[in-house]
């Protein structure tokens, strides 16, 4: 958990002190943390981009935190994603692991939650065009947003029930970005 934390604060401080531009591929030039409290426009988010979410997006500007995302089932009424956070690189395994959902009430935005074996995690995912998103200099017309917020402690037998710290819980904004490297390629050891 303190890594996950540690890796976490770290892309926030990057993403604060980032004024140059962010990607080499130009999803977007200006990767600012956006803070106070919800920041993305949710009722406004495009269609879920269920074509080209599968795969590896690196979180904010950190070179080793990424979010593994794989289309579990899809229906009429309900669509379901795998995803895993890694924050040792692409080739690192798991640290956290959960299951999001869209139904059919509120197609664009995808809601999971996710758990590393100490808190949970509420992740909410969204395509947006970067035009409806007041401050944000982007190279692209679409920006895949994130936002993370830890939400309880994972209650484990024999082990009463401790308050989590209000400056773990604080809500995180962040901008995801496709990675488009052979990840088995660039893994083989």
């Amino acid at each position: 958990m303190k890594k996950f934390l540690i890796s976490l604060a770290l892309v926030f401080l990057s993403l604060a002190a980032a004024a140059k531009p962010a990607f080499e591929s130009g999803l977007v030039c200006d990767n600012a943390n956006i803070s106070g409290g919800d920041a993305w426009p949710w009722s406004i988010a495009k269609p879920f981009p269920w074509d080209n979410i599968a795969g590896y997006w690196k979180i904010g500007d950190d070179n080793y935190s990424y979010l593994f995302a794989r289309v579990l089932s899809t229906t009429n009424s309900r669509k379901i994603l795998s995803l895993s956070v890694l924050d040792d690189g692409v080739c690192s395994k798991p640290y956290a692991k959960g299951t999001g959902y869209i139904d059919v009430t509120e197609k664009n935005v995808l809601r999971a939650l996710v758990s590393d074996g100490i808190f949970k995690y509420q992740l909410k995912l969204g395509m947006f065009d970067s035009r409806d998103l007041v401050g944000l200099n982007s190279c692209s017309s679409d920006i895949m947003a994130l936002s993370i917020q830890v939400i309880a402690r994972v209650k484990k037998s024999n082990e009463p029930i401790r308050n989590i710290d209000p400056g773990v819980t604080e809500l995180r904004n962040l901008i995801l970005k496709k990675v488009t490297l052979n990840v088995d390629e660039a893994c083989k050891r």
